[in-house]
């Protein structure tokens, strides 16, 4: 690769890196923002993340076409290829992350006059293990810490424990014909936050894979669901 060509290819992944980090900072803060709103009846806030949204959705276009460019005009070699094809599937799952997290802001403009606030708890609790997760899986991309990856993959099982307690106590609740809009809203809530930990474990995935160049081999722990 010419000098020239390897500038231009620099250039590119400095971009896609850039937009990547962009993406996973607007979903980790938009997370912080949903758990208040939910918790707090907080309209607003969930207007806000509903709009935000569209941010993610033109970087994850941004990087597709930045991908496509840079394999089309400046012929990256093995390496290479890794990282752009796993920057496609970051900010893809960036996106289903946003995706889940603009649903929350739905649900909790559906419920925002409802009560009682107090079954909203543990669905901040769990909000807060998964933009932890989210938060650390950033970290590890940034950082290119593998170490740190790994462990994010590995601890999404107690994402997986938190969910399972939820969803059984708001059926118990639900069973006894006790706040059946706000328990049947918070359900869906919390499949939000457990699929965003999934998400949040394959991108922690894929950045162990960038850095190493091999997979993660081992099945990847899961609570009871």
């Amino acid at each position: 690769m010419s000098e020239h060509i390897s500038s231009q290819f620099e250039n590119d992944i400095l971009q896609i890196n850039v937009n990547l980090t962009k993406m996973g900072g607007i979903c980790e803060d938009n997370l912080k923002k949903a758990i208040k709103a939910i918790t707090k009846n907080d309209s607003e806030l969930a207007e806000y993340i509903i709009k935000k949204d569209e941010e993610l959705n033109a970087l994850e276009s941004e990087i597709d076409d930045l991908v496509i460019k840079t394999i089309a005009l400046r012929q990256p070699v093995a390496d290479d290829l890794r990282l752009l094809f796993a920057a496609i599937k970051i900010s893809s799952a960036f996106e289903r992350i946003g995706d889940l997290i603009k649903n929350i802001g739905k649900r909790t403009l559906l419920i925002s006059e409802e009560q009682p606030i107090k079954l909203r708890q543990p669905i901040a609790e769990l909000g807060k293990r998964v933009h932890s997760q989210l938060t650390k899986a950033v970290n590890s991309y940034t950082d290119q810490d593998k170490k740190l990856a790994k462990q994010v993959w590995s601890e999404d099982v107690h994402i997986d424990k938190m969910y399972a307690e939820i969803t059984k106590d708001l059926v118990v609740s639900l069973r006894k014909k006790k706040h059946i809009e706000v328990g049947s809203h918070l359900l869906f809530v919390a499949k939000n936050l457990e699929r965003a930990g999934d998400y949040t474990a394959d991108i922690s995935e894929m950045i162990y894979y960038v850095i190493t160049g091999d997979h993660i081999i081992k099945e990847r722990p899961k609570g009871a669901s």
